[in-house]
């Protein structure tokens, strides 16, 4: 089989929200990664600096803030956020809640 396929829903989250599916799609070299975000929920901050891995983190819905270095950045639905290696992100979600998709590779 040329290719895989995977249900979000079927991937147990981790930290209550993140749906890690690079190795259900058996991914080599990107990986992907669904949020759902209950209100008031709020993700790690890091980095990728050590593995050179940038990120994109699209909102597909609801309302949610995304801090990257000092500056926080207000998503809406359709917004899309380029993260650099090297800079520290964290994702606060407001009252509501949201689905995000994260993508990422070296």
């Amino acid at each position: 089989m040329s290719y895989t396929t995977v249900n979000y829903r079927d991937v147990e989250p981790a930290a209550g929200a993140m749906h890690f599916l690079r190795e259900p799609l058996d991914c080599d070299h990107v990986g992907v990664t669904v949020v759902d975000c209950d209100p008031g929920w709020t993700g790690k901050e890091h980095d990728h600096a050590e593995r050179d891995h940038e990120e994109v983190y699209l909102l597909v819905e609801g309302a949610t803030t995304v801090a990257v270095d000092d500056e926080e950045i207000e998503l809406e639905p359709g917004d899309a956020v380029r993260i650099p290696p090297d800079a520290t992100r964290q994702i606060r979600n407001g009252d509501g809640e949201s689905t995000l998709v994260l993508a990422g590779a070296p």
